[in-house]
C-alpha cells in the first residue's frame, strides 16, 4: 500500500514539479488556519483529523463530522487581509470530498498616470475558489488531491489560475506518529490583461512529521518545506563584506549548510490544557532570518496560538511575528450550520 501512495503522489506532483516558474502569490503561502499559524506553518501530517486544517490538506478531513463549515481570517499587514471558508461534504463511494475559497484583499493602492500625476485610488485582491478529496487505502495511508481556479486583480491588471495539489498522509495511531507529503501551489498561470506573466506557478513541496508522547500532554511538529529548491537565502547573502572604514575584507563566519538547512525547516508543539482547549508554540527560522533588523531581533519568527469551544463554536486564534514592526492575528471559528436548523 505504501508503493501505491508513493505512485499516486508522483504521478501528480511530477508535471509540475518540473516546469515550476511564474508569479507567487501569498494566498498559497501564508498559514491560513490559526493553527497553522501557531504552529509556525500549514499542517501536513497530524494525529487526529481538523476540519480547519482540511482546507490545506484534505487527508486531513474527518468523516464523522459531515456538514462542518469553518471561516478563518487572517489580519496582515498595511490593510491587507487573508479569508477561507470551508465546507465538508457527504462521502461519495469512499471519497471524502470538500469544496471552498480564499479571497486575499491585497489593500488600497495610489494611482498615478504615465506623467507621474495622481489618479485614483485602486485595490487589489487573489482569490480561488477548490474541490478538495481524499481516500484512506488502509488503517494507515490516505491519500488526497486539490484542484482550484483562480485570479489575481490589481487595477487593469489581471490573470488566471488552474492547477492541483497532490497530498499523502500516514498515521500509526499505537505509535503516535504521522507521517505527510504534500506538493502545494502547483499550477499554471495566464496573463489575461496588463502586464500579467503565463507561466508554472511556483509550488511548494512539504514533507511533515508529528510525534505525540502516552506519558506527556504534548506533540510535536516538524516539517520541511520548499524541498524543491536547496538554497532558499538571497543572493550575497554568504559573501565576505568589505569594512566601510579600513576597507579590509570581513569574513562571513555563518555556517552556510545549516543555516541552508533550517531555512526549510519550521517547529511547533501544541500542548492540551483539557479536553477543548490546546495551545500551540512555533517557530519559523527562515522568517526570523530573513526578517531580521540590525541588533533588533524581537520576537521575530516566533508564533503562539490557541483553541477552545464558546457555546456550539469552536474557536481558534494566534498571532506570527514576522517583525519588530507587527505581527499578524489569525482568526478562525468551526461550527455546523445544521445545528442552528433542528427542531
Amino acid at each position: 500500500m505504501t508503493i501505491r501512495s508513493l505512485a499516486f503522489f508522483a504521478a501528480l506532483a511530477l508535471p509540475f514539479a518540473l516546469f515550476a516558474q511564474g508569479q507567487e502569490s501569498l494566498i498559497f503561502e501564508l498559514p491560513i488556519d490559526a493553527r497553522g499559524a501557531g504552529l509556525a506553518g500549514s499542517v501536513m501530517a497530524d494525529l487526529e483529523d481538523d476540519a480547519h486544517g482540511a482546507g490545506l490538506n484534505p487527508c486531513l478531513m474527518d468523516t464523522a463530522k459531515q456538514g462542518e463549515l469553518t471561516i478563518d481570517y487572517v489580519d496582515y499587514f498595511a490593510g491587507m487581509g487573508l479569508t477561507a471558508v470551508n465546507y465538508q461534504l457527504r462521502p461519495r463511494y469512499g471519497w471524502n470530498l470538500q469544496v471552498g475559497s480564499r479571497f486575499m484583499n491585497l489593500g488600497t493602492f495610489s494611482g498615478y498616470d504615465a506623467a507621474g500625476n495622481p489618479t485614483s485610488n485602486f485595490q487589489g485582491g487573489d482569490q480561488l475558489i477548490y474541490c478538495g478529496t481524499s481516500r484512506s487505502i488502509d488503517s494507515i495511508w490516505t491519500v488526497g488531491a486539490q484542484a482550484f481556479v483562480g485570479s489575481r486583480h490589481l487595477n487593469r491588471e489581471v490573470a488566471g489560475w488552474i492547477g492541483l495539489e497532490a497530498f499523502v498522509h500516514a498515521r500509526w495511531v499505537k505509535q503516535q506518529l504521522a507521517l505527510g507529503l504534500a506538493v502545494t501551489g502547483s499550477g499554471h498561470q495566464w496573463g489575461l490583461k496588463g502586464a500579467q506573466p503565463t507561466g508554472f506557478l511556483p509550488h511548494n513541496v512539504q514533507v511533515a512529521l508529528t510525534k505525540g508522547f502516552n506519558n506527556a500532554p504534548f506533540r510535536l511538529f516538524l516539517k520541511g518545506q520548499h524541498l524543491e529548491v536547496w538554497d532558499l537565502a538571497p543572493p550575497g547573502t554568504y559573501d565576505d563584506g568589505v569594512d566601510p572604514i579600513t576597507q579590509e575584507v570581513v569574513e562571513n563566519t555563518t555556517f552556510k549548510f545549516g543555516d541552508q538547512l533550517m531555512r526549510h525547516v519550521t517547529i511547533g508543539t501544541a500542548l492540551s490544557a483539557g479536553e477543548a482547549m490546546e495551545i500551540w508554540v512555533g517557530f519559523d527560522y527562515r522568517r526570523r532570518i530573513e526578517l531580521m533588523a540590525t541588533d533588533r531581533l524581537s520576537g521575530n519568527g516566533l508564533s503562539i496560538g490557541t483553541q477552545f469551544e464558546l457555546g456550539k463554536f469552536d474557536v481558534r486564534i494566534s498571532r506570527s511575528r514576522y517583525h519588530f514592526a507587527g505581527a499578524s492575528t489569525h482568526i478562525g471559528i468551526r461550527f455546523n450550520p445544521r445545528q442552528f436548523t433542528r427542531s
